[in-house]
């Protein structure tokens, strides 16, 4: 029976030591422990934004996670911060910088999340990159109220946006001298590891090129996250006298300040555009009244391309009417060809110079193009009519003859000999 007691005592010796020296579960443990579990700018974890150089007021949330099995008591976080972001607000006027910033958390359940929020600052000095702060964390764990204080490491990013050009194309393909409200599309990408925020993009256009209308030279793109295009539509205008060949201009965006950014290079290109030399007009002097008076127009190709399917049209005012429209056909570099107008004056033109439009048509490298080319037709007064001229030349012409014709008899009969008539009659008076 002693045997058995003993036994019994040393078995429940042997029980309690295992007991004491067998790791406890944390279930038993009953230890609050916040750890942080995400740090990011912005207030969704899902879409976070990014923080860049020169950001005023952002916000930089920090999940604390309780992953412990107990409740963290009076939970408070102190954020150290440095260079390059800022805290700083305002007391009488006067600014105020500070290098810690704490905030109050409460209690967090084993198992829940609290997020901090921290409005911050970033110098516009910042480079890009990640930067390490510190984060105090005070608590107690509920069941034994043991205070725990630790020092976690965060990494906090500040990014910029790389806008680059990453295409160009034009709508027609090919510009001229004077092309109007020709589209320039230019594609950004956004190769920086931040999103780009706000972004404004300027064409930096000069000569020969101009905005189409007020602000054709500008679009506001956005924000454009890392990796993403967008294509930016601009409208401009080539000059008529402009010189053919390859241009390069600047593609901007506005800055915070109101300077302007480089982002990239658009290449242009104007391309060559037959030019027309009127060489005669026949006739140039037309009189009021006239019908049916045809005018020709000698012109030549004085350009170095061909031009097909060339159109000529007299874009006259109300004085002139008739067959205004003349079709040339393909003509070659340098290749002269007449257009023939049969125009009708009406009889209420004043004398003077008139100024008519000579319009082309015709199409270049399968793109329709027109171009204006002034010139001047003289109008005289109405001439007398061809049959009153007849009759004048004819009555003019018989009353010479009639008059040349009798001085002729005169004269003729002032040389004649005198008449022996008178003797005859003398001698028939002396016979008895």
């Amino acid at each position: 029976m002693r045997s058995k007691k003993t036994f019994l005592l040393l078995l429940a010796v042997l029980l309690a030591l295992a007991l004491r020296v067998q790791p406890q579960p944390a279930s038993a443990i009953g230890v609050a422990n916040v750890v942080v579990t995400n740090v990011f700018w912005g207030g969704d974890p899902s879409a976070p934004d990014t923080a860049h150089p020169g950001d005023q007021n952002i916000q930089l949330s920090i999940i604390l996670t309780n992953v412990g099995d107990d409740v963290a008591r009076n939970v408070n976080a102190t954020l150290m911060i440095s260079t390059p972001i800022v805290y700083s607000y305002y007391v009488n006027g006067v600014q105020v910088n500070q290098t810690s910033i704490s905030q109050f958390a409460g209690d967090i359940q084993a198992g829940q999340t609290y997020t901090l929020k921290y409005t911050l600052s970033i110098e516009p000095s910042a480079k890009e990159g990640i930067y390490q702060y510190g984060l105090e964390l005070n608590y107690q764990s509920a069941r034994e109220l043991q205070q725990i204080d630790t020092t976690v490491s965060i990494n906090v990013p500040i990014w910029r946006g790389d806008i680059h050009v990453q295409g160009v194309q034009t709508n027609p393909t090919k510009m001229y001298p004077d092309s109007k409200a020709v589209q320039v599309a230019v594609t950004i990408v956004n190769s920086g590891q931040g999103t780009a925020k706000n972004v404004q993009l300027v064409l930096n256009l000069f000569y020969p090129f101009s905005p189409s209308s007020s602000g054709s030279d500008e679009i506001f793109v956005g924000n454009l996250p890392p990796g993403q295009t967008a294509m930016a539509n601009f409208i401009v205008d080539v000059a008529t006298n402009a010189t053919w060949g390859q241009y390069s201009v600047i593609l901007a965006r506005t800055s915070d300040n109101g300077g302007l950014i480089p982002v990239g290079q658009v290449p242009l290109y104007i391309a060559e555009k037959v030019k027309y030399d009127i060489e005669s007009i026949t006739p140039s002097i037309v009189h009021s009244g006239d019908s049916g008076d045809v005018i020709s127009v000698v012109i030549r190709n004085a350009g170095t391309v061909k031009a097909d399917s060339v159109r000529v049209e007299l874009l006259v005012g109300n004085f002139f009417t008739g067959t205004l429209t003349d079709f040339l056909g393909d003509m070659e570099a340098n290749e002269t060809k007449t257009a023939f107008f049969t125009v009708d004056i009406d009889s209420s033109a004043q004398p003077g110079h008139y100024t008519i439009d000579l319009r082309f048509d015709w199409t270049q490298d399968n793109n329709a193009l027109d171009d204006t080319y002034p010139i001047t037709l003289t109008v005289q007064s109405p001439g007398a009519p061809v049959t009153l001229i007849a009759v004048l030349v004819i009555v003019v012409c018989g009353g010479a003859v009639f008059i040349y014709m009798r001085k002729r008899k005169a004269k003729a009969a002032a040389r004649a000999p005198p008449s022996t008539s008178s003797g005859s009659a003398s001698n028939q008076e002396k016979k008895p």
